[in-house]
């Protein structure tokens, strides 16, 4: 399954070569075998750093040994920056925070507890469904 934590993995592994904006050759099963994805979710995934300005230059054939690819300096500063784990971390947390300022808003405003309720409750909807992705 293609989750934050495997997203990481797969950048990480992207970033430890210290070769980048040039083409590199790596071994796609060691890749395969570190992410523990699936050929076509391995394709998936670069798509998507590709789509995020991660990597270009991608390809890959299933009966190939060899994945051609050329990474990105944006790879490296979205891994430092904490990847993909981290802004799902720092978006629960945002999220937290404005959950407790509208509890704070509802207090000052009581004619508008309803309207503030409504929003504290998609609030903790959205916590909720972060949770079970963490």
């Amino acid at each position: 399954m293609i989750n934050s934590e495997i997203k990481d993995v797969l950048l990480n592994a992207l970033c430890d070569s210290d070769h980048f904006e040039r083409v590199e050759i790596l071994e796609l099963n060691q890749i395969l075998e570190i992410t523990g994805l699936s050929f076509d979710e391995l394709n998936a995934v670069l798509k998507q750093f590709e789509r995020m300005g991660f990597v270009s230059e991608i390809m890959m054939r299933r009966n190939s040994p060899s994945l051609y690819i050329a990474v990105h300096l944006d790879a490296l500063d979205y891994k430092n920056r904490g990847g993909f784990v981290g802004q799902d971390e720092l978006l629960k947390m945002s999220l937290e925070k404005l959950s407790l300022e509208i509890e704070d808003l509802r207090k000052s405003y009581p004619d508008k507890a309803a309207t503030f309720t409504t929003i504290a409750a998609n609030i903790a909807t959205c916590l909720t469904f972060l949770a079970t992705k963490l």
